[in-house]
């Protein structure tokens, strides 16, 4: 098993959700999503246990579902209601898994595990800026790539200068960085030091050189949560222009990932046009360079297991280890497997 399944995921942004069933495979199962009568979001399997036909393509009848293919009703608990064959007679397995979920920050968050074990006050605060009754910039990406290498993209930040250097970062400037985790979560603080503002900063922040502060938390499973900040030289993070932004890393399958995110900001806040233009900044970052690089490692892997390949270990890779051992340990946990021997990590920054 891949995945750990005892947690929130962000399964969709809430203004995805209406009446429609739509689809959406998590984890490896495929889920059909949809607000019922009274505007609640419901989470239940998408295949018939049947024939294994996509429910979601069927009718929606008041808080049912009709099969598309045979027929069978069932409720938007999971329960079958119906069977319109023979004598009526509703098989005990006519039954589809469901699932809790919560609406919180616009963003559907579903447990995909033991729902007995689900608990809301888990559920991450984002820490976004507030925008009122605003909606903030955000996207989604399907990404044909382990929701792992996404992870380890994000949690080491240190290719954002060469990757994207110039536009979402500074161009291979020195980076003076810290880092602190627990089970739960690894934070990374970096900090560069009087360089040209990148073109995503310039948005908002006037002058052509300062300090470039970068912050971001991986909170299990797949939350991270980041502060980026363009100040004067010498100045304090939150007096400058800051962005606060969450990445929701959502496994598709062991080898697709579901990527949401959201993008909110303490300057120009009701400019339209920079939002238009931070959304294309972001969109091409994620699309025509991070993705291609990842896929061309995951390729490159041919299939094997990370560490089987035995990656050199840099410093800046502290934060992407941790961030896979930990998940590798409440994996274990789950599967009442043998928790796996974390390597001796040296403490960097």
């Amino acid at each position: 098993m891949t995945f750990a399944r005892d947690a929130w995921y962000c399964a969709a942004f809430a203004t995805e959700i209406g009446d429609v069933p739509i689809a959406r495979r998590i984890l490896g199962e495929p889920i059909m999503l949809v607000r019922d009568t009274a505007g609640a979001v419901r989470a239940i399997g998408d295949r018939c246990p049947h024939r294994f036909a996509p429910l979601h393509l069927g009718t929606r009848d008041a808080d049912t579902i009709e099969c598309p293919y045979h027929g069978l009703k069932f409720d938007l608990g999971g329960a079958c209601i119906f069977n319109p064959h023979g004598q009526g007679r509703i098989p005990a397995a006519a039954r589809l898994p469901s699932y809790p979920v919560a609406e919180r920050d616009g963003v559907i968050w579903l447990w995909p595990g033991d729902a007995t074990l689900a608990d809301e006050g888990e559920i991450p605060d984002l820490q976004l800026i507030d925008r009122g009754d605003r909606t903030p910039v955000s996207g989604y990406l399907a990404m044909s790539v382990d929701y792992r290498l996404v992870l380890d993209n994000l949690m080491d930040l240190s290719h954002a200068a060469y990757i994207h250097a110039g536009t979402l970062s500074p161009s291979r400037a020195k980076r003076e960085s810290q880092y602190d985790s627990d089970d739960n979560s690894i934070r990374v603080h970096t900090q560069m030091r009087d360089v040209p503002t990148p073109s995503s900063q310039a948005l908002y922040f006037a002058h052509a050189k300062g300090d470039y502060h970068s912050d971001i938390e991986w909170v299990f499973p797949g939350t991270l949560r980041q502060r980026l900040a363009m100040t004067d030289t010498g100045g304090e993070p939150d007096d400058g222009a800051v962005t606060r932004n969450a990445h929701l890393i959502t496994p598709e399958t062991d080898h697709s990932t579901h990527y949401f995110w959201i993008h909110t900001r303490n300057r120009r806040m009701d400019d339209t046009a920079i939002d238009e233009r931070t959304r294309a900044i972001i969109t091409n970052a994620f699309r025509t360079e991070d993705e291609p690089m990842i896929a061309a490692c995951q390729d490159y892997m041919d299939g094997r297991e990370f560490f089987s390949l035995q990656p050199l270990y840099l410093e800046t890779d502290y934060a992407g280890t941790r961030c896979r051992r930990a998940i590798e340990k409440r994996i274990a946990g789950e599967t009442r497997g043998v928790t796996p021997v974390e390597p001796r990590l040296e403490r960097a920054g």
